[in-house]
């Protein structure tokens, strides 16, 4: 019973991850790799952005900066698997965003 009931765990474990973005460590330094879109500064207090990705195309990871290092935060890299077609950028922090890049994939669809 206890090997049935592991089994099935292991599975939604599997099916649910393939869904649901995964966060990586952040970057060395602190500072958002280049991405697809290159690093884009933000100027003000922004603590959301909304993001499409353009036509034919999915956004399969981004990377938001907001606060530094010294407070323990920084870069948080969030990827998407399948990819996405609109995504809202926060910082986990709530905090202001400082810059941010994103990474795009073929797949999305044309409106």
């Amino acid at each position: 019973m206890k090997k049935v009931l592991a089994a099935g765990a292991v599975a939604l474990m599997a099916l649910l991850g393939g869904s649901l973005p995964a966060t990586a460590a952040p970057p060395v330094g602190q500072i958002c790799p280049d991405g697809d879109s290159g690093k884009i500064d933000v100027s003000g207090d922004v603590t959301s952005i909304v993001l499409d990705a353009p036509d034919g195309m999915v956004i399969t990871a981004v990377c938001v900066k907001a606060g530094s290092a010294n407070q323990g935060l920084g870069a948080e890299i969030t990827y998407y698997s399948p990819g996405v077609d609109s995504v809202t950028l926060t910082h986990t922090s709530g905090k202001g965003i400082s810059h941010y890049s994103v990474w795009y994939g073929d797949g999305g669809y044309e409106s």
